[in-house]
């Protein structure tokens, strides 16, 4: 998909809009999720609790950037003879990406008559606008944020805490998505196995 100058100009004004004033920060409690799988090797856990989103203000001030702080307990248990792996992070999602073009108000450089040289000094006039004629639009994508892994223990439970970790999302023009996600790998001599939960999706 390709934009007109007008277009450019349109999206700018709209993604400064849907942005308006720094907010304040915004604390979510979202809720806790666990499962339990029947292996051969008897079975295995896997949860969430205690998440928190904390939005917060961009630290740019430009409303295609969005920031939070995300705290979450991620825990597991193997009952049987399997050992393995817990793995916790985030899935962030994107509806529309800018990845090229810079929109904004660039000073012009005027030199006075005369070589550089023999100028007392350069004066900057402007602003002066400069819009690219138009700017490609990437599908928004999803991408993985990978934040701690710990080994499990046999007959016990493991547990990663996570604790004001900070997510920050560039050029996206439209809504930011990101869902916790809690992964468990366990392993024996004859069977490797794995289950998943997934926390709610919530905005930034």
């Amino acid at each position: 998909m390709r934009l007109s100058t007008l277009g450019v100009l349109l999206l700018a004004v709209g993604a400064a809009l849907s942005a308006g004033q720094p907010a304040r920060a915004d604390i979510v409690t979202l809720a806790p999720h666990e499962r339990t799988y029947q292996s051969t090797f008897g079975s295995f856990t896997v949860g969430n609790r205690d998440e928190f989103v904390n939005r917060i203000a961009p630290l740019n001030q430009v409303g295609t950037t969005r920031e939070a702080m995300v705290s979450n307990m991620s825990y597991a248990r193997v009952d049987g003879i399997a050992g393995g792996q817990l793995k916790t992070g985030y899935h962030v999602g994107c509806s529309v990406t800018l990845p090229n073009g810079n929109l904004g108000a660039i000073p012009q450089v005027y030199v006075p008559s005369g070589n550089l040289s023999q100028s007392p000094a350069l004066q900057i006039i402007g602003p002066n606008i400069q819009v690219p004629m138009s700017v490609n639009l990437a599908p928004g994508e999803v991408k993985d944020i990978a934040v701690a892994d710990k080994d499990l223990i046999p007959g016990k439970q493991v547990q990663i805490i996570i604790r004001d970790f900070h997510i920050a999302v560039n050029q996206c023009a439209g809504p930011v998505s990101i869902r916790q996600y809690t992964y468990i790998y366990a392993k024996s001599a004859e069977t490797d196995d794995s289950g998943a939960v997934f926390g709610d999706p919530t905005w930034l």
